[in-house]
C-alpha cells in the first residue's frame, strides 16, 4: 500500500539535500507533518508539497514520472523481438520455462 509519508533520505533527495541537513532543519523550525517513529523521521508528502511550493498531486505526479522514467532506461538497452522472433525464441525454450 502507498504511503503519504517519505524517509529522510528520499525527503532529502527530493529537497536536493543531505538527510542530515534535513535533518537538522526539521529540527530547527519543528515542522509540522514529520513524525519521528524511531530515531529518522518521516515527512509527509504535503508538507514536502508545501517546502517546495507545489501541490501534493503535482509532486506525487513528478515522482511516479520519475520513476517510470528510470524503470524505462533500466530497460532502453534490452533486444526487443518482433511477433516472429519472438514465438521462434518461445519455441525454443525448453518446456516449463516459457
Amino acid at each position: 500500500m502507498p504511503t503519504l509519508t517519505l524517509d529522510l533520505t528520499t525527503s532529502a533527495q527530493l529537497l536536493g539535500t543531505e538527510p542530515d541537513l534535513l535533518l537538522n532543519f526539521i529540527q530547527r523550525e519543528k515542522l509540522a507533518g514529520v513524525l519521528f517513529f524511531e530515531a529518522r523521521p518521516l515527512v509527509s508528502v504535503f508538507t514536502l508539497a508545501g517546502l517546495l511550493n507545489t501541490t501534493p498531486e503535482v509532486l506525487l505526479d513528478w515522482m511516479e514520472d520519475e520513476a517510470l522514467a528510470n524503470l524505462i532506461e533500466e530497460v532502453d538497452d534490452d533486444e526487443y523481438l518482433d511477433e516472429k522472433d519472438g514465438k521462434l525464441f518461445y519455441q525454443s525454450l525448453p518446456k516449463g520455462e516459457g
